[in-house]
């Protein structure tokens, strides 16, 4: 009995198993230079989220002529319809999951896995976290992120492609700029 213990012990330490949490942080860093088509709030505007080295791209024009970046303590809203960029600092953004082990700092509160999907639950502070993941393809399917029981975002992931974020060749030199930064 002891030695099949010991090679129960050995086989699980030479090829450990990832849990559904370690592969939805894998799936979230193998995001660099990719850009996940989404579906908000079952609206038929269809969102961007990219993401690019140390940079987010959240890409709502579709719904409401905005892009936002989000880079380190900096956002930017680039407002097409009135030609103003805003500049603000935050110490976080509800995106930050998405920087490289940036899920690192919610907690598990729940999981429910079944068949091939599972619904993990997170928590940061009053953040409620919800990611719906396809064991099978490993990867995200839907992603709804809470504050004091009020929705931030919503969304079904609807395909991922290669970064597509055309906006940069953009020319914004004769744009206003509003700084707002502390």
């Amino acid at each position: 009995m002891k030695k099949y213990n010991i090679l129960i012990f050995l086989f699980s330490f030479l090829y450990p198993q990832n849990t559904v949490s370690d592969d939805i942080i894998s799936f979230i860093d193998s995001l660099n230079n990719k850009t996940m088509v989404l579906l908000v709030d079952s609206s038929e505007h269809k969102t961007k989220l990219s993401i690019l080295d140390d940079k987010i791209y959240f890409d709502t024009f579709s719904a409401n002529n905005d892009i936002v970046t989000i880079e380190g303590n900096e956002i930017k809203t680039y407002d097409f319809d009135s030609q103003v960029i805003i500049i603000e600092s935050a110490d976080e953004t509800f995106l930050d999951l998405f920087y490289k082990q940036g899920l690192l700092k919610y907690k598990i509160t729940n999981t429910d896995i079944k068949n091939s999907l599972s619904l993990i639950t997170y928590s940061l502070d009053s953040r409620v976290l919800v990611i719906e993941f396809d064991n099978t393809l490993k990867q995200i399917i839907s992603i709804e992120i809470q504050d004091e029981d009020i929705s931030l975002l919503s969304a079904k992931v609807i395909d991922i492609i290669k970064f597509d974020m055309p906006f940069l060749a953009n020319d914004f030199a004769s744009w206003q700029i509003l700084d707002w930064r502390d």
